[in-house]
């Protein structure tokens, strides 16, 4: 992270690789965080149930409130969300996060999907802020549904936050009419999943790369949860194929299987059962609690969570050979 944003020097560890709880327990309650990757594809989920089973409390999440997210604010762990998109694909809105919201128990802020980006550039390279005309006209500047305040008020690291939403200007250089200034968005932590990841950090993604390229170098502390963890020398062997650097990552967890029930490209499928269960359950309070006691604080350990689910059902999802995915189609 930039240090425009965050003075305080980062904490160095003899070795990257830790447990997961490990990692977790970094979190502070009240941090701005935000799980990689989009909607139902590379979700850091095996991160997300810690972060339940540790009890952090008054997150702040960024980017989308979707399948990882809605558990969190589900659990009690997240009070407030910056981001763009509330849903879990064609399962429709965020089931936990539209009770909770209804409830005035948790505070959506929306801005633009473009708006994710640039603000998590502008981190990355340390502005203050960029200018774009992305959500002029929209209710992302509607003053009734800004948020900021609260956000502001509720982050335990209030450098996380900017004093204002966004500001309007004329544009002074080419007289192009008004632009919005739109403020950087750090993060305390940053959790990503990746298929493979060297014992320093180096890692490869497969598909879609989301925010993550961006919120790396945006975050004070980046983990890296991932399937696989493989020699540095054999990453670099290839360095183009490599989309995130040893040197903004902070901590290594090795967890098979730890985007499920999402799909991780080239190792596993949705498995669609699994989030469809969720989303029915998450549709009240007793049915969450029910699934979270079911699925996460009745579960000890990971070997669990995997007996749990089954070796076939596991199967059933594992990608194919050559192709990184597997076919719902039968032949």
């Amino acid at each position: 992270m930039n240090a425009l944003f965050d003075p305080r020097p980062r904490q160095t560890r003899h070795s990257k690789i830790v447990s997961l709880p490990e990692a977790i327990s970094s979190i502070n309650d009240g941090d701005v965080i935000m799980l990689g990757a989009f909607i139902d594809t590379r979700r850091p989920m095996a991160a997300a149930y810690e972060i339940v089973r540790q009890q952090k409390r008054g997150l702040i999440l960024l980017a989308q409130c979707s399948l990882a997210e809605d558990i969190l604010v589900g659990a009690g762990c997240a009070v407030a969300w910056r981001g763009c998109y509330t849903g879990i694909a064609t399962f429709g809105l965020s089931p936990a996060t539209l009770r909770k919201t209804e409830a005035g128990q948790f505070f959506p802020d929306e801005i633009g999907h473009l708006d994710i980006i640039y603000g998590a550039m502008a981190a990355m390279a340390g502005c203050p802020f960029v200018g774009t005309r992305a959500t002029l006209g929209s209710d992302v500047l509607n003053e009734q549904m800004d948020r900021n305040q609260v956000l502001y008020d509720l982050a335990g690291n209030k450098n996380m936050i900017p004093r204002k939403k966004f500001e309007l200007i004329e544009d002074p250089f080419y007289n192009q009419g008004m632009v919005k200034l739109l403020p950087a968005m750090p993060a305390d932590v940053a959790i990503i999943h990746t298929p493979i990841a060297g014992e320093l950090g180096t890692a490869r993604i497969n598909g879609s790369l989301a925010f993550d390229h961006y919120f790396i170098h945006a975050a004070r502390t980046v983990i890296i949860t991932t399937e696989r963890i493989v020699p540095e020398e054999y990453l670099r062997r290839e360095p183009n194929c490599n989309q995130i650097p040893c040197t903004a990552v902070d901590m290594v967890v090795e967890v098979p299987w730890g985007g499920h029930p999402s799909q991780v490209p080239g190792c596993y499928d949705t498995d669609i059962e699994f989030v469809r269960d969720y989303v029915a359950a998450a549709a009240s309070d007793e049915g969450f609690e029910q699934w979270a006691k079911e699925w996460i604080l009745g579960i000890s350990s990971r070997e669990q969570y995997l007996n749990k689910l089954g070796a076939s059902r596991l199967e059933s999802l594992r990608a194919k050979a050559p192709w990184g995915y597997r076919s719902r189609i039968s032949k």
